[in-house]
């Protein structure tokens, strides 16, 4: 459930989620090896869409160490790794990882095969980021080719096992690498495609984890009149600043620091979330309106709203409203 949530971009039951499966987990005599795995890389998923790389980097670590204690089979141990490299990847580490494709033993022209398909999806982004950045080895074939051909074999096996979670994200990754060779309509192809699929079941995170360029073909689809209500949902989950999910505690901590208006006049500053709240609130928004908006749960909603008003002393809207334009925090 709390790997739904977090497709979904409903963050915190996402992670109210996780919190009670690894807490039963942590309840047993014997760790199931596959459910905290998934209970790691998912957190750690999470921990990534809000920002914290720094965080994503702990949990993955403890990931690891837990899986050496525990003895994990190989390909759990295999999982992980790919996750710390996708995680590089995110925070612009390409060296690093490049450096975990060229110790993974996978190559391009593999046959793949479905217990192995998120390492090679991660195989994949690899060579798009080298396709983009240029870094092709002398004598070897451009990465960008190399990716599609590797996405072109994981989409045939994906529809042959009618996996359309994995139709989706492979299809997301033919057009960013599309994309990346200037090929603009073999790019909107294949992300029309992916759209169409997605959008009856919500999906959302497997888009607004794929980065800045991911946003600028939505953008492309959006002027195109293309599934025009579903790319605005999916435009709205990414950050301002698409590079957010690429940041360090450092800098997550000089956000609130003497550069932030808030630190100087609340004892608690307002998270990215609830400055997103508190602004429409501010433009008059119901908390349903709120959820459909920034796609959450009327529970989250109203949680951040409480929030609100606890860290600037009031106890209703039109207050929250009034104290923070005086505080010039809108």
């Amino acid at each position: 459930m709390g790997e739904l949530l977090r497709e979904w971009n409903d963050l915190d039951a996402a992670e109210h989620q996780l919190a009670q499966g690894m807490e039963l987990v942590r309840g047993t005599l014997t760790v199931d090896a596959r459910v905290a795995t998934v209970g790691f890389l998912t957190l750690a998923r999470i921990q990534q869409a809000r920002g914290d790389g720094d965080g994503a980097s702990a949990t993955l670590a403890g990931f690891a160490n837990l899986a050496r204690e525990r003895n994990f089979v190989a390909d759990l141990l295999r999982r992980g790794a790919a996750a710390q490299a996708r995680l590089a990847l995110a925070r612009g580490d390409l060296r690093a990882a490049a450096g975990w494709a060229e110790a993974s033993g996978l190559h391009a022209d593999d046959e793949p095969r479905y217990p192995r398909e998120a390492e090679y999806l991660t195989l994949a982004r690899v060579l798009i980021a080298e396709g983009r950045a240029d870094r092709a080895a002398a004598g070897r074939e451009p990465p960008l080719q190399e990716a599609l051909r590797l996405l072109e074999r994981l989409l045939a096996a994906a529809e042959a096992g009618g996996r359309m979670g994995g139709m989706i994200e492979i299809l997301g990754l033919r057009a960013l690498a599309l994309h990346a060779q200037d090929d603009l309509g073999g790019a909107l192809a294949a992300l029309t495609r992916a759209l169409a699929l997605a959008e009856p079941e919500g999906y959302i995170r497997v888009f607004a984890d794929a980065g800045a360029p991911m946003a600028d073909l939505l953008r492309a689809t959006q002027k195109r009149g293309i599934a025009p209500a579903y790319v605005a949902k999916l435009l709205a989950a990414f950050p301002s600043n698409e590079n957010r999910g690429l940041r360090t505690e450092e800098e997550r901590r000089l956000d609130h620091s003497a550069l932030n208006p808030q630190s100087s006049v609340l004892v608690e500053p307002l998270t990215d979330r609830e400055m997103e709240v508190l602004r429409l609130l501010a433009d008059g928004d119901s908390n349903r309106d709120i959820a459909r908006k920034l796609i959450l749960s009327l529970g989250t909603v109203k949680k951040h709203i409480n929030n609100i008003f606890g860290k600037l002393g009031v106890q209703s809207r039109t207050q929250a409203v009034v104290k923070a334009r005086d505080l010039h925090l809108i």
